[in-house]
């Protein structure tokens, strides 16, 4: 992530060891990322398994006073509704003070465990 100008750019590079949500076959995960009221996805990741690789930029612009981004990764269903796989809220404090922040961050299930 960066900040230029005003503007906050989030790249999703990909998740590892992600929670496995099927029985049969390998899970198709999406991000979502949301900032204030900006909301952006990835494209399914088909078959990307615990794994998956997306390389995609989003561009929002900065509010003034929001120091949190919330992040959310689910596996895309056709017959039923996705799967929560975790989430992880994003302090901003690091790219408002460096310009930039490249961590990873573990992720949160709905059970409450981390998942690394």
């Amino acid at each position: 992530m960066a900040n230029h100008g005003g503007n906050l750019e989030v790249t999703v590079v990909g998740c590892n060891k992600l929670k496995d949500t099927t029985w049969f076959s390998r899970q198709d995960p999406y991000v979502c990322v949301e900032y204030g009221s900006t909301r952006n996805r990835t494209r399914v990741c088909t078959d990307g398994g615990k794994n998956p690789i997306f390389q995609e930029k989003f561009v929002c612009t900065m509010i003034e006073g929001l120091k949190e981004l919330n992040i959310m990764v689910w596996n895309s269903n056709i017959i039923s509704r996705d799967d929560f796989i975790g989430g992880v809220r994003v302090n901003l404090a690091k790219i408002l003070s460096q310009g930039y922040d490249d961590s990873s961050w573990p992720l949160q299930t709905k059970n409450g465990r981390f998942d690394l």
